[in-house]
């Protein structure tokens, strides 16, 4: 086992002075390390520190079959408020209600209601359930609260509910195929702004929670793992599961909440996706330049064995003058008013990348997320194991007379959109205001990166405060390092303004970063619409 200890590191002296006390206060509460107790199990208790866990009782990850690609599966009905994003399928069955989307999201997937999709999903949910509840208890728990536990892999057992208050880290111990199994006899209950945090390699598709009712997320919990609950999963307002949330026999509640299943392990040599537009935002009418990025980290060409083809979504068409091209080789089909982007034929060079780019716009004002899904790119050397998204952000044409506020959207892009793992991308957060007058920052504007990204570095801004020089720029503060916040600044009138920062994930998989509507608060008011970019890493 290793060495209990907590090290700290700076990012950038970030994290001195002050900051740096509250930050190892915080560390410090979570110093608790809990590594099972072997055999058949035991029962540990506060400041309890024990062997490792013997082969016996070692976590093993269930068999996933057609749920792996839903983010979220309810077994009545799947209920939402407000502006959630679920990246991947999602489905009801043996019931068939779903309701509130829009406004909310599926990118990357479909909608499956009472249909044969769902209901296989549904029967390999209780195949892996059943798997996970006949695994051996590394550590039985009684009522003991998991925030400020820092744990080994292993299969953590509550013999009524388990509640999470505060932090609970996973340390992988430097192994990234390491697995945690919580089990309870009952709930799972999480309190406002609680999360769990992976460490030394950890990740978050090796986390399952098999549920022996339901399960609760408070407000604004940042969870990572598969929820897999006999009866229902509530999310309450904010909270944000880097995952999935699978029920069995009840419902699943959403309320402006982001769902999106972690793809462990891509397997090497598989191409990836990645999509941008350029500029992310426009005004109605206008055009931007779609690219989709095909890359193959293989050693040999990756050939085309099907289309590729990309739907647009409703609203977005082929603009004019398609401009369609490739890199790829093969023939590219775009036609003017049309709703599809089609490659056959072409290659992928081996250790490189090509791209497909056709010019698209769009008459009515929104935001229009387009998402090409995991399997689309079918190759030789396989194909994409995880989807790939991009955001168009389309002004609507303001209303000369009488004058009328349009609310300033936002928009968002990785470059490159796939790197290697432990590789730097730069996210670009783009503020447009379609007004005549300035729109100033009213509240903080946080990013909250998905797990397993982190700043890497420099945060730069060209959001400049009226009457300032042109080299003044609105404040950046780091609050830790998967989550970048502005305070301050202001969006040009009929103009926009950029926010870049350097972000790194040392594991391989999608990550989906999304900044909901209402995020962007200004004089002109709030963005109405999401913004969603993906960066993949191999």
């Amino acid at each position: 086992m290793n060495n209990p200890m907590v090290g700290t590191r700076t990012l950038g002296g970030l994290f001195a002075g002050p900051a740096a006390v509250v930050l190892l206060a915080a560390l410090a509460a979570t110093t608790l390390l809990l590594a099972g107790c072997g055999g058949s199990g035991g029962s540990q208790t506060a400041g309890q520190v024990s062997a490792a866990p013997d082969a016996t009782s070692a976590a093993v990850a269930p068999p996933l079959g057609t749920e792996q690609s839903f983010a979220v599966l309810g077994g009545q009905t799947v209920t939402n408020t407000g502006p959630s994003v679920i990246t991947g399928n999602l489905g009801v069955s043996p019931g068939s209600a779903v309701t509130g989307f829009p406004p909310g999201l599926v990118t990357g997937g479909a909608t499956h209601s009472a249909d044969a999709v769902a209901l296989q999903a549904q029967n390999d949910t209780t195949t892996a359930y059943n798997n996970l509840a006949g695994q051996q208890c590394t550590a039985n728990f009684a009522s003991q609260d998991l925030g400020g536990m820092r744990l080994v892999p292993g299969v953590y057992c509550f013999s009524s509910s388990a509640q999470l208050t505060g932090t609970l880290t996973l340390d992988a111990e430097g192994d990234s195929s390491a697995v945690w199994v919580f089990k309870t006899v009952s709930t799972l209950t999480t309190a406002s702004s609680s999360s769990v945090l992976l460490i030394n390699g950890g990740q978050p598709c090796n986390v399952y929670w098999q549920i022996g009712s339901s399960a609760t997320l408070g407000t604004s919990t940042s969870f990572v793992g598969n929820i897999l609950a006999l009866t229902s999963i509530a999310l309450q307002t904010g909270a944000k599961v880097s995952g999935r949330a699978l029920a069995r026999n009840g419902a699943v509640t959403l309320d402006s909440n982001t769902v999106s299943p972690a793809v462990c392990g891509l397997q090497a040599g598989t191409p990836t996706l990645g999509k941008t537009f350029s500029p992310a935002t426009i005004n109605a009418g206008g055009v931007s330049t779609l690219t989709i990025t095909l890359s193959n980290p293989n050693a040999t060409a990756a050939s085309l064995t099907a289309p590729l083809v990309d739907t647009l979504p409703s609203g977005v068409t082929i603009a004019a003058t398609p401009n369609a091209g490739t890199t790829c080789g093969g023939t590219v089909t775009a036609n003017t008013g049309g709703s599809t982007v089609t490659l056959t034929g072409g290659s992928i060079a081996a250790s490189g990348s090509c791209t497909v780019t056709v010019s698209v716009t769009a008459p009515g004002g929104g935001s229009y997320i387009n998402s090409l899904p995991a399997g689309a790119l079918q190759t030789s050397n396989g194909n994409n194991a995880a989807p790939a998204v991009a955001t168009l952000s389309v002004n609507t044409p303001p209303v000369v007379t009488p004058p009328t506020v349009v609310p300033p959207t936002l928009g968002k892009s990785f470059s490159p959109a796939t790197i290697n793992a432990g590789g730097v991308a730069t996210l670009t957060i783009t503020l447009s205001n379609p007004n005549a007058t300035v729109a100033s920052l009213t509240a903080q504007l946080i990013d909250n990166l998905p797990s397993g990204l982190v700043v890497a570095g420099s945060t730069s801004s060209t959001c400049i405060e009226p009457g300032q020089s042109a080299g003044f720029s609105a404040a950046w503060f780091v609050i830790d390092t998967r989550a970048v916040g502005l305070t301050g600044g202001s969006i040009p009138a009929n103009g926009s303004c950029t926010v870049t920062m350097d972000v790194r994930a040392e594991a391989a998989g999608s990550y989906v970063n999304t900044l909901p509507a209402g995020a962007l608060q200004t004089s002109n008011g709030n963005n109405a619409a999401p913004a969603v970019a993906t960066l993949t890493v191999n």
